[in-house]
């Protein structure tokens, strides 16, 4: 009785090493996946900057022309 609740025993610690062993191997494809998915995410993150840098120095730009054309009206009509 003794040799087989050892067996038992020894059979339920082999399969639940092959469960872990497969919730891990689930676990390390899901975190590669991640990482994939950041690296994609970053790499559009890094674009929307650029784009977001231009179009800030084209709004400063366009600040610029409006307060030259505002100093332009404003010698103009007092001067």
């Amino acid at each position: 009785m003794a040799d087989e609740t050892e067996a038992l025993a020894l059979r339920l610690l082999r399969e639940i090493r092959t469960a872990q062993e497969a919730a891990d191997a689930k676990l390390e494809a899901f975190m590669a996946e991640q990482r994939a998915a950041n690296a994609k995410l970053e790499s559009k993150l890094d674009k929307l900057n650029i784009e977001l840098a231009g179009v800030k120095g084209r709004v400063r730009k366009s600040e610029e022309l409006l307060e030259s054309i505002a100093r332009v009206v404003s010698d103009g009509a007092f001067g």
